[in-house]
């Protein structure tokens, strides 16, 4: 073979060797660049399954996987206020915390932030490539960490920004996967901060319907419809542990005089009084003031005996007629009054009682108080 065909060939070997060195750096970094979108998807379903986590641990969470998937070393995700003037709260990644003595102190409107903010200001991604060279670079408090690179987004909500999530410190440039990583991020992070809050908003609202829903609207304590949910339940209590109830059912006295006298605004206004003298004997979590209809209230009284509830009722008719309600036509000395009657029983699985017995017999008991000259608490049974 001559010699010019040996250096033929061995250029051959040598393009070969290159085109061959190429194919597997390329093939290398499409696989490098496939690992990649997967550990971003992996991270992504991640924080989608951490719902059920506190809003600040879904941020940290977000932040510190957007740096680690960005190559970079620091970043953050700051809420932004109404008003996009300023930042509700700061997030810092843990690397920013390990690194940077100024995320403790940092505090920024709109109008001091340095170019970090950027992404706030114009409501779009910004990324610097450079950022020892960008003309404006203030905004970093003392102790902060020198910036190289840095990268930020914005939340947007109807044309507002809700949040900003940065990078910083890439040792290469950001590019568009790296931008779009933290796109992604900050969007599904807020997406699911945003869910949360709605939950909670929709949880507290359910929580008060039913609240007021077991409420009377004029005296502000347990209606008729929570009263006998309440029986019902402290009922089943009482049978299983042998445990004695007391119910105390009172009524207004003359209170149509009441109302023809003084009308019916003053009369609402004496019905929330005496709402609340009764509420006051209500002391434990398992005793309940209801209102049961009119001028009628009832008292529940777990886990005590009919003598303690008589005391009460009475310690209740002394203190309607403390409040000093006047009423001139009561037939009593000029002031308003209530009576009441008590009744109480130890409920057992084979016994006839009932809640209906119980309320039937402080009725019958509240009866008799009214006959015997009212203002005063009578014993059923």
């Amino acid at each position: 073979m001559k010699d010019g065909e040996i250096e033929g060939l061995r250029d051959e070997l040598a393009r070969t060797k290159r085109l061959l060195a190429t194919e597997i750096e390329d093939r290398l970094r499409a696989e490098a660049s496939f690992k990649l979108n997967e550990e971003r998807l992996d991270a992504l379903l991640q924080l989608s399954e951490r719902r059920e986590s506190s809003v600040e641990e879904l941020a940290q969470f977000a932040i510190d996987e957007s740096v680690r998937l960005t190559g970079s070393t620091i970043g953050y995700i700051h809420f932004v206020n109404p008003s996009e003037d300023g930042f509700l709260s700061y997030v810092w990644s843990n690397g920013s915390r390990e690194v940077c003595a100024a995320v403790e102190v940092m505090d920024y409107s709109i109008h001091s932030a340095g170019i970090w903010a950027d992404a706030l200001r114009f409501k779009r991604p910004i990324v610097h490539n450079d950022y020892p060279n960008e003309p404006s670079r203030h905004g970093l408090p003392a102790g902060h960490i020198p910036l190289s690179r840095h990268m930020g987004v914005p939340v947007l909500k109807g044309g507002k920004v809700v949040a900003v999530s940065g990078v910083a410190n890439k040792s290469l440039p950001y590019d568009g996967s790296d931008l779009r990583q933290l796109v992604l991020f900050a969007n599904r992070l807020w997406s699911i901060v945003e869910s949360k809050r709605a939950e909670a908003e929709l949880s507290a609202a359910n929580a008060e319907l039913s609240r007021l829903a077991n409420l009377d609207g004029l005296t502000g304590i347990a209606n008729r419809r929570a009263l006998d949910h309440f029986l019902e339940l402290q009922w089943k209590v009482a049978v299983r542990e042998l445990a004695p109830i007391s119910l105390l059912m009172l009524d207004i006295d003359d209170f149509k005089a009441y109302n023809d006298a003084y009308g019916h605004q003053a009369g609402d206004e004496a019905l929330k009084r005496v709402a609340g003298a009764i509420a006051a004997s209500a002391r434990r979590p398992t005793d309940l003031a209801a209102r049961y209809g009119g001028e009628e209230f009832v008292l529940v009284l777990m886990k005590t005996e009919a003598e303690s509830a008589l005391d009460i009722a009475r310690s209740i008719v002394s203190e309607v007629g403390r409040l000093g309600i006047p009423h001139e036509g009561s037939g009593l000395p000029g002031r308003l009054s209530v009576s009441a009657g008590v009744s109480s029983v130890i409920p057992s699985r084979e016994g006839p009682e009932s809640p209906d017995r119980l309320l039937a017999e402080a009725d019958a008991a509240l009866y008799e108080a009214k006959r015997l000259g009212k203002n005063r608490a009578a014993l059923g049974g």
